[in-house]
């Protein structure tokens, strides 16, 4: 073996004070296991960010890291320490092996070709691809070969490892053409250096194109998050339309109950208002006649006592006149004087009587308004026990029962406009499919006429990589015949005549690690340059999160045992294969392995990552 290939010693996160995590790798098979939510696809993202990643996530265990070291050794010869904040930037570099200089390199976060001023010239230069360049497009422009794009290729991570598109590329067409390339340089050991681009490129569509890639990238995530597919959507919402009018109809006749009733009982407020304006009027009315009706008495009294003291004078020995107090002696007995005591008794005479009659009118009108105030109490009480009646009716039955149907047609037009958005989803993917076609077919028209580039794998290599799956695929006891072809139009595999891409995401899962260790083992085989390491986050999901008849189909089967039995043989000191899982691998290979689980649990074991 001529080239060289790294292997990853250790991690160390860092922080300001003494605190330190640190996790160590070592040559053959490496497996980190155990617990969700300790850390274990974040270890993955670390390792991709301390070979040149651009960010690094922002997890709440990170916080009190300020730094991270990754240890490599080269051919178990040479070591390197990597150095890096955990806010990205640029890297130092410490020869490990050298006792005499110990002093840090400071190396570039940005790749330059054929420069080992930076990580990715550095790291290339160790395997032998410094300075190679690939195609960019089908015109013939060519890029120079970064050390990232092998990092995909090597680093393989959960959400990528369960994809329905190719291992060999992300699915967005501006990196097609370069990602393609890079597979065929890896399987071939030939860059695309002597290719000849166009004197005078046309502009194409790649950028109209990779904006169209990024918004279905985007619509792909938030398809993936309503869950549901379009005919699902479709049928869903001619459902909820036929549910919204039932409902609508119900919630109106609800409605109308609860008008008639409400309109019933208003009229029954404003008649009880109405007769209790009456009866304070009454009350007032008694009250003001019980004053009159005195008044009378008091008048009465007055003018009998007039009259009896009249008729006293009238009757006994002459007295001085009680009117005018004229002596008896010079009293007008013929004549008539203002006090003529005869026409006076009988004027009070008059009066009482007067007076009397007006008293009985005032009892008759005090009795009628006493009755017509009793037939008044007596109504307001049946009106009340009716208002009563309505509005409890109001407030227990009907109120409760349009609230619940207005809340249900609530919910109803609110589930119908999420549908809505998410059939909208659809429609929009189809346009911009429709729209990336139409370019895709004026970029291949424009390609074929002008400038007739060969892109992609070669077929030899193709078939003979192919044929390294199989065997990898039988090994482990994968179903069916395991016979493997590669599609140059989708640029992914075909097993057993089924498109890899459109199996369930645990057998999606399980092909991508076999694609990426058959990627090392064809390297390794015919001494082509290959970072020598492969990181696998969740190769084994069909175990932990199975979708559809196939993938819980594979649960019954041996595929985890051979999996593990097939790396334990073929990958020892010159391999290094680190397998990420929830699962633990058998209980047979854990005495043949590297295994460090993360228990979630601070009184057993190793807690998390971090």
């Amino acid at each position: 073996m001529t080239n060289c290939y790294f292997q990853l010693r250790r991690i160390v996160f860092s922080g300001s004070t003494d605190d330190q995590a640190a996790l160590d790798f070592f040559s053959g098979i490496n497996v980190i296991c155990g617990a969700s939510d300790t850390g274990k696809s974040f270890l993955s993202e670390s390792i991709d960010f301390m070979l040149g990643g651009s960010s690094l996530r922002e997890i709440t265990e990170r916080s009190k890291f300020g730094s991270i070291d990754l240890d490599l050794a080269i051919n178990n010869e040479e070591n390197y320490r990597i150095q890096r904040s955990t806010s990205g930037g640029g890297f130092k570099l410490t020869k490990l092996n050298d006792s005499e200089n110990q002093s840090a390199l400071p190396l570039k976060q940005a790749h330059g070709h054929d420069k080992t001023d930076n990580l990715s010239g550095f790291l290339l230069e160790k395997i032998g691809l410094l300075g190679k360049r690939i195609l960019k497009n089908k015109k013939g422009e060519t890029v120079s070969l970064s050390f990232r794009n092998l990092a995909r290729l090597t680093i393989v991570q959960e959400g990528e490892i369960q994809q329905t598109g190719s291992p060999f590329w992300d699915g967005q067409y501006i990196g097609k053409t370069p990602q393609l390339a890079t597979i065929k340089l890896l399987l071939t050991g030939v860059d695309d250096s002597k290719v000849v681009s166009a004197s005078n490129p046309e502009p194409d569509n790649a950028k109209q194109i990779a904006l169209i890639d990024e918004l279905l990238a985007d619509l792909s995530t938030e398809i993936a998050d309503v869950g549901e597919e379009e005919n699902e959507l479709t049928a869903q919402f001619s459902r909820l339309e036929s549910s919204i009018e039932t409902q609508r109809e119900s919630l109106n006749n609800a409605q109308q109950t609860l008008d008639v009733l409400l309109n019933n009982r208003r009229k029954l407020f404003e008649h009880c208002r109405k007769l209790e304006g009456r009866l304070r009027e009454i009350q007032e009315y008694l009250a003001r006649f019980d004053l009159l009706s005195q008044h009378y008495e008091v008048d009465i009294t007055r003018l009998e006592a007039i009259q009896e003291s009249g008729s006293l004078f009238a009757n006994i020995e002459q007295t001085p006149c009680p009117l005018c107090g004229a002596a008896p002696d010079t009293q007008h007995v013929v004549g008539t004087c203002d006090g003529d005591v005869e026409a006076i008794v009988q004027a009070a005479t008059a009066e009482i009587l007067k007076i009397s009659r007006l008293k009985v009118e005032l009892a008759d009108t005090v009795a009628e308004l006493l009755s017509e105030k009793s037939e008044l109490i007596a109504e307001l009480s049946t009106i009340n026990d009716e208002y009563g009646l309505i509005d409890s009716e109001i407030q227990s039955k009907i109120a409760p029962l349009v609230g619940y149907e207005r809340g249900s047609f609530s919910e109803l037009v609110e589930k119908r406009e999420s549908v809505k958005k998410a059939v909208e989803l659809y429609e929009r993917v189809k346009k911009l499919e429709q729209r990336k076609l139409t370019l895709l077919q004026e970029d291949e028209g424009a390609s074929e006429e002008r400038h007739p580039i060969t892109t992609g794998i070669p077929v030899a290599e193709a078939h003979h990589f192919s044929m390294k799956i199989s065997s990898i695929l039988k090994a482990w006891h994968f179903p069916g015949e395991c016979i493997v072809h590669f599609d140059k139009d989708t640029s992914d595999f075909v097993i057993d005549g089924k498109p890899r891409g459109s199996r369930g995401k645990g057998l999606r899962a399980i092909t991508h690690a076999a694609v990426t260790i058959g990627l090392l083992e064809y390297c390794q085989e015919y001494d082509l340059p290959h970072p020598g390491f492969v990181v696998l986050d969740s190769p084994l999901l069909a175990y932990f999160k199975p979708e559809g008849v196939d993938d819980r189909a594979l649960q019954g089967t041996d595929l985890k045992e051979c999996f593990y039995n097939y790396l334990v043989k073929h990958h020892a000191s010159e391999s290094q294969i680190i397998i990420i899982e929830n699962q633990h691998p058998p209980l047979d290979v854990e005495n043949k392995i590297a295994m460090t689980v993360f228990t979630r649990n601070p009184k057993e074991g190793r807690f998390g990552l971090l």
